[in-house]
């Protein structure tokens, strides 16, 4: 047979120009596969199988999305919050550690103000000028009253020396001196006399006292007290001066 030849009802290989043969299907080769897939091409799936779809994702622990996605949530504000509060508690606790390193030194009390602390007067030597509380006018008469029925009437710019003449007879003088801080405290000793006489009856009475408020000026006259107790009261026509607000005479009321 000559090879030019063609066999019988064979036209050899047939190209198809009309617009079906660019619908036809496309044959790819597969490099994985010994056959040739048509593409767009599904296979069909065999009778007893379920067809293969794609899977669907779901959340773990049977949550569903909302669930999980809430759970994501609650873990972010757990985490971000100890997050927070480690980083407080680690601030405080250094800024403890900087001020206990500096301890605040205690205020050390005043013993002059403490209440237990010994009280420690001035000395009658460096004393010139105690309080004396005198009115505007002299010779007002002013008052003291004590316990047990003892009453004072006083001024102030008085004095009732020694010699001069007592009311209830005799001439005035002194039983003792000694230094008092007022004239209160001056009274009070006379008070004391007395109740001492009430209980030994020694017959010694103290009917007067006289107060200056010039300590050191005593002392300079070697009279060593600024308070003396006296056994009379001062008559009516001796000499009362009202002059000097620095000394002062009380008498007792009998």
């Amino acid at each position: 047979m000559n090879q030019h030849q063609q066999l019988p009802g064979s036209d050899g290989l047939q190209v198809d120009m009309n617009e079906q043969a660019a619908k036809a299907p496309e044959v790819v080769h597969d490099k994985n596969s010994h056959y040739y897939t048509q593409i767009g091409y599904e296979a069909p799936t065999p009778a007893g199988y379920e067809a293969l779809g794609p899977k669907e994702q779901r959340p773990p622990f049977g949550l569903g999305l909302w669930g999980f996605a809430g759970l994501i949530a609650l873990l972010t504000s757990i985490i971000v919050g100890a997050a927070v509060g480690g980083g407080l508690g680690a601030a405080l606790a250094n800024k403890s550690s900087d001020s206990s390193a500096e301890p605040t030194s205690c205020p050390t009390l005043d013993n002059s103000t403490s209440d237990t602390a010994p009280y420690v007067p001035k000395a009658a030597s460096d004393v010139t000028n105690l309080q004396l509380n005198c009115p505007k006018t002299l010779s007002d008469e002013q008052s003291q009253s004590f316990d047990m029925n003892y009453h004072f009437r006083w001024w102030c710019g008085v004095n009732a020396p020694l010699s001069e003449k007592a009311k209830e007879g005799g001439t005035i003088f002194d039983y003792v001196a000694f230094f008092s801080y007022s004239i209160e405290d001056c009274m009070g000793a006379c008070v004391n006399m007395n109740t001492m006489d009430d209980k030994t009856h020694t017959g010694l009475r103290c009917r007067s006292v006289v107060f200056t408020t010039n300590m050191s000026a005593v002392i300079t006259t070697k009279q060593y007290g600024n308070c003396w107790l006296k056994n009379g009261t001062k008559a009516k026509g001796s000499n009362w001066e009202f002059k000097k607000r620095s000394i002062a005479y009380a008498e007792l009321i009998d």
